[in-house]
């Protein structure tokens, strides 16, 4: 989710995590029972923690990931 600038798509993030919507749906689920996002539409959800994202960003969660899922696309296309 720190990746987007705004809400995201749950099955855009299960798609960038290499897993099923349903296996994304338990953990948003767990995250919106902690008050960690909210759903913000249908199939959205965002941060409900003031500068999450920002904060996620600014410790290299949000490169790591980018470089991981590059990673990952780019082996899938070797394959």
């Amino acid at each position: 989710m720190s990746q987007d600038d705004g809400p995201s798509n749950t099955r855009v993030i299960a798609e960038r995590i290499h897993r099923d919507v349903k296996y994304a749906g338990v953990y948003r689920a767990q995250l919106i029972k902690e008050d960690v996002i909210e759903q913000t539409s249908f199939g959205y959800v965002d941060f409900k923690i003031p500068y999450l994202r920002d904060y996620l960003k600014e410790h290299a969660v949000h490169h790591q990931m980018k470089k991981d899922i590059a990673k990952a696309q780019a082996e899938n296309l070797i394959s």
